[in-house]
């Protein structure tokens, strides 16, 4: 084997995607790219194309790649998600171990570039069934942090004649529009302030991933404000839709990717209303299923509150994570 390790651009992302599906086919990860979702992750302005996703090559053939996100700093720490994985054909040949290395390698590389003055933590996630991966993350550092469950909901169970729960007074619910993009933001960063890991969005990484994403569905997120303010969000839904999904299932699923309230205002049910009001919506927009991710030690309770709408745990995700000391100091 002649490994070679090299940038990945954007002309490489087909070779990408057909990777992404060969390890899907076999990992059961129920995670779906179609190439339009690869441009969007390489159009990311906080990566660095030419640095930060990169391809092992064997004979002209892609086996395996990493790819890094560093994130905002809460100014605790320097955060960087990262990502990598080997075809299924070709695992147990030190692939792996040479693609993680080389990934750490780069995430020091950030680190020192953007905040030697703090301490960095470099994090990922992936099945918890998977203990060929654990036991390489563990040769690197990496260790096992927390949990999260991947959820899903069948939508033809719902109870098409059950009455729809209510706000309590004084809150109203309405679709997101884009004049409350900014204050959705604000509700998100003010919702997680509390959870364990959590970093602020900045401006940059919501116009990415959420109001000018491709999957998006801004008819189907939802907002609750006060009546007496209605510019200020206390609790949101923001709803996904990945083509890609479709286009390997043949099932149309709904991605609950953020969900929160305001910590003023738990414990009155607002989570629990506003999630049943957008599972109709999605059934009647014509979705199959609806999915959701959470942390399994969620400090808001939002595993039973997902429970009670109708989702159940398909899968068990670890996360792990390395951590560095500053460079300065």
């Amino acid at each position: 084997m002649d490994l070679t390790l090299r940038p990945l651009l954007t002309d490489d992302i087909p070779a990408l995607a057909r990777h992404l599906a060969a390890v899907e086919a076999v990992d059961a990860t129920g995670e779906h790219y179609n190439e339009a979702d690869l441009e969007e992750e390489f159009a990311n302005p906080d990566i660095e194309v030419g640095k930060d996703i990169v391809g092992a090559y064997d004979a002209g053939d892609l086996v395996g790649y990493f790819a890094i996100y560093p994130r905002s700093t809460d100014d605790t720490h320097q955060k960087v998600h990262v990502e990598g994985s080997v075809n299924p054909a070709r695992r147990g040949e030190g692939i792996g171990d040479r693609l993680v290395g080389a990934m750490v390698a780069r995430a020091d590389e950030v680190h020192h570039e953007k905040h030697p003055d703090l301490p960095a933590k470099y994090s990922l996630s992936g099945l918890t069934s998977n203990e060929a991966q654990a036991a390489l993350l563990a040769a690197h550092g990496f260790e096992a942090e927390r949990w999260n469950f991947v959820m899903r909901a069948d939508l033809s169970r719902l109870d098409a004649g059950a009455d729809l729960p209510e706000l309590p007074a004084g809150l109203r619910m309405r679709t997101y529009t884009p004049e409350l993009d900014r204050a959705m933001l604000e509700a998100h960063n003010a919702a997680f302030v509390d959870h364990p890991n959590f970093t602020p969005w900045t401006d940059v990484m919501w116009k990415q991933w959420v109001s000018d994403s491709r999957n998006f569905r801004p008819e189907l997120s939802l907002l609750v404000v006060e009546e007496s303010a209605p510019d200020v969000v206390v609790a949101y839904i923001q709803s996904n839709e990945f083509d890609a999904y479709f286009e390997a299932t043949g099932r149309r699923e709904a991605y609950v990717a953020k969900v929160g309230t305001r910590r003023e205002h738990r414990g009155r049910g607002v989570a629990g209303t506003m999630l049943r009001h957008a599972l109709v919506r999605y059934r009647e927009a014509g979705f199959d299923e609806s999915s959701l991710d959470v942390d399994s030690e969620n400090p808001t309770g939002a595993l039973g509150i997902y429970e009670r709408s109708g989702f159940e745990v398909e899968s068990r995700w670890t996360n792990y994570a390395l951590h560095r000391d500053p460079v300065l100091g």
